[in-house]
């Protein structure tokens, strides 16, 4: 009887030693990501950079009872951007951290749905597009391939509307409405043509 409970504890337990320090309320996030290009047994997390591999050992044994065999970590650092849309200072985004655990038993994700309607995929492809065409601009404005508008050529619109107002100045055509002014308006619009000193419009 002793000799199958502490068989059963053993089973329990993991191969290796569990740290001590308890937490209660942690404020960290996980990520795991999925890796179709990974064999089965290895799982790709994404950790914060006080992360140890430890930490992330215990973190998947304490909570989901997984036991790992090794685990490997790499640290992502980002290019030097500027603020302020190309224009402030320089700096540098605070780097990622990624681990890779190598599991006793593998994980199989499971198949990506076919009928993705319930995720908005319409409305999450128009954001991702709208955030790449952001980035294109910024980019190209950067390095000076974006023009200014108003060194482009007038578009075929503009041309119209710049040939009616010549129209305009030209007397060409008058300008009529049927809004009906009140009667202060053409007294004061007589007195302007007059040469009275006060304006009238």
């Amino acid at each position: 009887m002793a000799e199958t409970a502490v068989g059963n504890l053993a089973r329990r337990l993991p191969s290796f030693k569990l740290g001590k320090k308890k937490v209660f309320l942690p404020s960290h996030v996980i990520t795991f990501l999925r890796r179709d290009d990974r064999p089965p047994n290895w799982a790709f997390f994404q950790v914060p950079l006080t992360f140890t591999k430890f930490d992330l050992r215990d973190y998947l044994w304490n909570l989901y009872g997984v036991e790992t065999t090794a685990i490997r970590s790499v640290v992502q650092q980002h290019r030097i951007e500027r603020r302020n849309g190309g224009r402030g200072a320089l700096f540098r985004p605070p780097p990622k951290k990624y681990m890779t655990a190598e599991l006793t038993r593998p994980f199989v994700w499971p198949e990506v749905p076919k009928d993705v309607e319930a995720w908005n995929k319409d409305l999450w492809d128009a954001r991702e597009k709208s955030v790449r065409q952001s980035h294109e601009d910024q980019r190209r404005r950067m390095s000076g391939e974006l023009g200014s508008p108003s060194k482009e050529g007038m578009s075929f619109d503009r041309r119209q509307l710049r040939a009616r107002a010549q129209q305009y100045l030209d007397g060409q055509l008058t300008w009529e409405t049927d809004a009906k002014l009140d009667e202060k308006w053409k007294a004061e619009g007589e007195a302007g043509k007059k040469g009275s000193n006060r304006p009238w419009f």
